[in-house]
Order: structure tokens, then sequence, then C-alpha cells
């Protein structure tokens, strides 16, 4: 028997209890209340730039972006009650050949290793189901046997000033990490490294482009034929945020037409 949750218990109970799902249909999770919000995957014919700001991502269009909160880390030690950042705006669009999630959240600093270290600094990251099932993984990073695909990036090296906007405005070119893990302390650097990343902090806020093909042969990685369910955290690095200190989204919804 499914369980229907109300949407604002939906968060609070995954931190307790992991995951809910009993669909072999991803998008049934909607229904069961095993999954949060909806991000529409918007179709575009063209090719995509790689810059967060550019005027696409606010054009006719453009994906509209989705809020989702952001809430505290409360289920491994240490606890993390009042994470700094709360709200996230998601977009994703994809053509016939690229799938783009941008993440876009406001940071007062831009934290990385160029004056100092390079422990606490901005990070953010997606999750997925390496394979669709029944049950969607543990929010706790899945579980054994039943591994994650995550993309995380930081603020960290490869940055350049951007023409005519002086030091408003940073660009970061280092490519993602592309992980999996199978629970806690399980995190694995893949060998083969698909998933890329651009973030630009201008005015007090980031935006964070992720990309990668629709598909590809590593069997390691998520395959978008389909809706997936994805998990989203973003660590502030001015609040010495790291690991499981962070703003965390559960289980939501990206979803294919």
């Amino acid at each position: 028997m499914c369980l229907r949750i109300p949407g604002h218990l939906f968060l609070s109970l995954i931190f307790l209890f992991g995951n809910l799902g009993c669909s072999s249909n991803v998008e049934d999770c909607l229904a069961e209340g095993s999954c949060g919000p909806v991000i529409n995957v918007i179709n575009y014919d063209g090719s995509f730039t790689d810059n967060p700001f550019d005027p696409f991502w606010t054009g006719e269009k453009s994906p509209a972006p989705v809020t989702i909160e952001l809430g505290p880390q409360m289920i491994t030690n240490p606890k993390w009650p009042n994470p700094s950042t709360q709200q996230v705006l998601i977009r994703a669009v994809k053509n016939q050949d690229e799938l783009l999630v941008m993440l876009e959240w406001k940071d007062d600093s831009r934290d990385g290793n160029f004056e100092h270290s390079s422990l606490y600094v901005d990070r953010a990251a997606i999750m997925f189901p390496v394979r669709s099932a029944k049950e969607p993984p543990s929010i706790t990073m899945g579980e054994p046997g039943v591994p994650v695909n995550i993309w995380q990036w930081k603020s960290i090296g490869g940055e350049k000033g951007q023409p005519g906007v002086q030091q408003k405005a940073r660009l970061a070119y280092q490519t993602v990490e592309d992980l999996n893990a199978e629970g806690y302390s399980t995190l694995t650097y893949q060998s083969l490294q698909n998933a890329k990343g651009t973030g630009l902090w201008r005015d007090g806020k980031w935006r964070l482009i992720f990309k990668r093909d629709l598909i590809n042969n590593d069997p390691n990685d998520v395959q978008f034929r389909q809706s997936v369910l994805m998990a989203v955290a973003v660590w502030n690095g001015s609040n010495r945020e790291l690991n499981g200190q962070k703003g965390l989204a559960g289980w939501m919804l990206l979803k294919f037409s």
C-alpha cells in the first residue's frame, strides 16, 4: 500500500525514514507523495551556452525557475539544523543530445581557495538514482547495492574575470566531479568523468550550470531516457559548511515531456 503524504510533511519524513516510494513508474511518486516538486525539462532546438547569465536563461524559450526550499541535514552527525542557504531556484532544459540543470541561489560572498584554505568553499551537488526501480535509494547518498550518481561542483580553481564586469563576476570553468555512492562514507570518484559544470557569481548570487549527454555507455551514470528523481544540496563556505553540513532538498521529479 502506497502512503499519501501532505507536501509540508514530506521533507521532514524523508529526513527520518529515507524514502517512501512504492511504484515502478517514477512519475507515480507524485500521486503517492513520495517525491517533492516537479522540475519540467523544457525541450530546446539548438545548442547551449556555458554562460549561466546568458540572455537565453531569461528569454521566451527559457525554462521557468522552480523555487525549492532547502532543509536542515538532521540524519547523521554532525547534524546541521540551520543551513545558511535555504532556497535554490532550479531550471532544466534539453536538446537532442544534452541535459542542462541550472541552480541559482543567493550568497553574499564568493568563497573559494583564492586567498585561503580550499576546505571551506562554496559547493553544490545534484544526485540521481543510477537505476530506475520500484523504490528510490535512500536520500542518505544511496544504500548498499542501490547506488546514486552525484555531480558535485566546487568554487575552486580555473577562474578568470569576465570582460567588462571587473570584480563583480567570476566565471568558474572547472569540471564537475562525477561521483557514485552507496551510502554515507562511500563516495567514489568515477574513472570516466562525463558531467561538466560552469558557475558564475555575480551581484550576490551564484548561477551554476550542470550538463551532460542524455545517454552514454557508462554503467555508473544515470541515463536520461525518461523522467528521473533528483536531489539537491548546497554548501556555503563562509558559514564553514562541509560534508553533511549543508542545505538539502530530498527527491523531486525531473520531468521529461
